[in-house]
């Protein structure tokens, strides 16, 4: 190790332990004198003891004693011959010379490292079913709507010229309608890797990696702007890369809007709570007013500012509920402003950063809404509308603050402020209000849908539910959501405010739908990593965090290698944390995976191509699994609302061929679940007993068999005329074997008073009838062909 590095690590733990300078003379001169020393030879705890040896300027001798790895250096810095002093996070005020660190840690290995596992481990986890996804030369994405996001990546393919045409865009906005950038960004990535069918595949399976690792690391910026501890930050990651709801949204082969949701949404939090911290930080060594000025003056904050204003616009186009991304957004800007009057810090100056980064994101998403006819409007009204309400607050506020009125006073003007904004709102913009109560519909009227109910659904249990879905790292996080919260009402804290606001919201739409645990993951493993990093400090495994240390006083934690002991009682108490993640999160995983389901769909795709044209190719299924069967049989995944509208009547009914009758103009093939349906049901009919029981069926053909998943093909089916004894009745019988099923399939029919009988039947294959056989064919049973048994 050099000089340098050692003169680092003694200054970071000084950093850490400011009055441990003369600890460690004392252990200079035992040193100096024994050649090394041990824990009876200071006076301090064991767990500041522990925190010592386990820096890497300390090794271990032979004789299980201590010294230091560079005796000079450690020296050097306790009598302050070096220029260097301990780095802090407090800038100048005014200084157009300020530099406030937005970057990721120095090129030091020993938090490089750790940041760079941390990310391969988010990876990692999201590709444990990798061979699950990539077979038989084919990417496989879990789930359904998936299949959505791929069938229009191929159409915009289709139409598209190369990665420069920029007439795309408009022709997204025309054809997509909601989540207009998500299909622009596939359809560009393909593009960018060569427009291919390969090259649409490699983008459906890595892009949701891809974007995850880089929320993760925005994640772990925001972690560091807030706490300057390298520990948080990577525990956090800990919590995000083993979140069970999280992984399922962001696995390899979900090319979905969420993961550039969580992006962006990430993205949107970090750049507001970089604003807050810079101001925050400039008023530790200035006054409130001098300190919004330099925050003002200086370019880095407009360049922040221009970040933010790119968040907002990509929010608001990523998905169709983007409007309550906004939310949050709105919430902080209304408490802000009373927590910046409090403090007397002028809110317009201190927040106009902030209003100006919403006022240019909102300007791009009106422009792209208004040019390329990207989403509804309400993608664009709804950010403008907070930015106005914004404004306002923070003009309302300087006045308030002007004529020194009480804080308090200032939250209720701002609800009745809410009230006739709202009024005026549904006045002025009746179609928008429209749009947000379908919306609004969407979200607490939906039903039907496993991610619709709560996340604290009664179901497994209100406490466990939460444990299913996000681990321990739920209640970790909601510890310390509610010490955060009652801390910023009691003191200024704009920077956690933020993750407050964002983590309050999305735990109120969890409660009411839980597909939005996925956002409220990714703010509760903030404080979840503020967590685990108290609770390792109070069994002395490791140095508490300084969660609200003044920003001037606060050093940048760093990582620092423990001793093999330590190292092993903190991989055992961190497994401890997260082993229900390590349990649900593969077996979530595993439910959302296509098995036999995908080996359904390729026997379904092999038979279209082995049959004429004209036999239609939709496939009838339960609507959850709808979009991945057309997608490999047909290619047209646009829409489940037919599976969806017909498939519970299909598979309730009492008469299969009744049913081949009603959608046989539309559906080619039919896919069936098991599931315990009464015996006259089609299902049971069908799945049970393939159509060949007591009441066998002339319609349906058995392709693809398993205990769980079978499909049929929708025929015409052959005739077989015979003649017998009049009104006798006949039974047409041959054997079927599919994959490694074999049955009989028999079907009976009742001569007229001339003997002649008529018997349709949906296998090919060598019947037997009345003492005589006859012989099908594949031909004969798609086109309806009459064959007749030989007298």
């Amino acid at each position: 190790m050099t000089q340098e590095r050692v003169e680092e690590a003694t200054r970071s733990f000084l950093a850490d332990h400011p009055d441990f300078d003369d600890e460690l003379e004392v252990l200079l001169e035992r040193e100096q004198t024994e050649g090394s020393w041990a824990y009876d030879d200071t006076a301090v705890d064991s767990g500041r003891f522990g925190e010592l040896v386990s820096r890497e300027f300390v090794e271990k001798t032979d004789d299980g004693n201590y010294q230091f790895t560079d005796p000079d250096a450690v020296e050097t810095v306790l009598s302050g011959a070096t220029d260097t002093e301990t780095e802090t996070t407090a800038p100048d005020a005014t200084s157009d010379g300020i530099s406030f660190d937005v970057s990721l840690p120095e090129a030091d290995p020993y938090v490089f490292g750790p940041i760079a596992a941390a990310l391969t481990l988010v990876a990692a986890v999201r590709m444990i079913y990798y061979n699950t996804v990539f077979r038989d030369g084919r990417v496989v994405s879990p789930l359904n709507d998936p299949y959505f996001f791929r069938y229009w990546q191929e159409r915009l393919l289709e139409q598209s010229s190369g990665i420069a045409d920029i007439g795309m865009l408009a022709t997204i906005g025309e054809q997509t309608s909601v989540r207009p950038l998500t299909h622009t960004l596939n359809w560009w990535l393909t593009e960018l890797l060569g427009g291919s069918p390969s090259a649409a595949s490699t983008v459906a399976a890595w892009q949701p990696i891809v974007t995850t690792v880089l929320c993760a690391l925005v994640l772990y910026a925001l972690v560091i702007q807030l706490t300057s501890d390298h520990r948080v930050a990577l525990a956090s990651l800990l919590f995000l890369a083993f979140t069970p709801v999280h992984v399922v949204y962001t696995a390899l082969g979900f090319i979905d809007h969420p993961p550039f949701q969580y992006l962006w949404l990430t993205l949107l939090a970090f750049s507001m709570v970089w604003l807050a911290v810079d101001l925050h930080s400039r008023m530790e060594n200035h006054d409130p007013k001098a300190a919004a000025l330099g925050h003002c003056r200086h370019p880095r904050t407009w360049w922040m500012a221009a970040v933010l204003g790119f968040a907002v616009a990509t929010s608001a186009h990523v998905y169709g509920g983007s409007a309550l991304t906004f939310i949050p957004v709105a919430l902080y800007l209304g408490l802000r402003v009373v927590s910046d009057i409090r403090n007397d810090v002028p809110p317009l100056l201190a927040d106009a950063p902030l209003l100006a980064g919403l006022g240019f994101g909102s300007f791009l998403a009106v422009g792209a809404h208004v040019i390329l006819s990207w989403h509804e409007s309400i993608a664009a009204t709804v950010p403008t509308l907070v930015t106005v309400g914004g404004v306002v607050v923070a003009v309302l506020a300087t006045a308030w603050h002007h004529v020194d009125l009480p804080p308090v006073g200032l939250l209720a003007a701002e609800l009745v402020l809410a009230l006739v904004g709202g009024l005026a709102f549904r006045q002025l913009r009746p179609e928008d209000v429209s749009r947000l109560r379908g919306r609004a519909s969407d979200l607490f009227g939906r039903e039907g849908i496993a991610e619709t109910v709560s996340l604290f659904t009664t179901d497994i249990g209100v406490i466990m539910n939460p444990l299913t879905q996000i681990g321990l790292g739920f209640y970790f996080g909601l510890a310390l959501l509610l010490f955060v919260s009652w801390h910023v009402t009691r003191q200024y804290e704009p920077g956690w405010l933020v993750v407050v606001c964002f983590a309050w919201v999305y735990l109120l739409l969890t409660a009411i739908q839980a597909r939005f645990a996925p956002q409220l993951s990714i703010f509760l493993s903030v404080f979840a990593g503020v967590g685990l990093i108290h609770l390792l400090g109070a069994i002395e495994l490791i140095e508490k965090p300084q969660l609200f240390a003044d920003p001037s006083d606060r050093t940048r934690r760093t990582i620092s290698i423990p001793d093999l002991q330590r190292g092993a009682y903190l991989v055992a108490g961190i497994g401890l944390v997260l082993l229900l993640n390590l349990i649900f999160v593969p077996a979530l995983l595993g439910q959302i995976q296509h098995d036999e389901t995908f080996d359904a769909a390729t026997a379904i795709d092999e038979h279209t191509n082995s049959v004429n044209s004209d036999h239609p190719e939709f496939v009838l299924s339960r609507w959850g699994y709808n979009r991945m069967y057309n997608y490999f049989v047909s290619g047209d995944a646009q829409s489940y609302g037919y599976a969806r509208n017909n498939h519970e009547t299909f598979v309730g009914s009492s008469d299969p061929d009744a049913q081949y009758d009603q959608h046989a103009n539309r559906v080619g093939y039919v896919v069936l679940l098991q599931n315990d349906l009464p015996p006259e049901t089609t299902h049971h009919k069908l799945f049970e007993q393939f159509g060949a029981g007591n009441e066998s069926v002339a319609h349906y053909q058995l392709l693809y068999t398993t205990d769980e998943v079978r499909a049929f093909a929708l025929v015409e089916g052959a005739v077989i005329n015979a003649t017998v004894e009049p009104d006798s009745t006949v039974t047409a019988t041959t054997d079927v074997r599919v994959v490694d099923e074999s049955f009989t399939y028999q079907r009976t029919g009742t001569a007229d008073a001339s003997g002649a009988v008529e018997i349709r039947v949906a296998y090919p294959g060598e019947y037997e009838i009345n003492g005589q056989t006859v012989t099908v064919t594949e031909q004969d049973v798609y086109e309806g062909r009459q064959v007749h048994v030989d007298e």
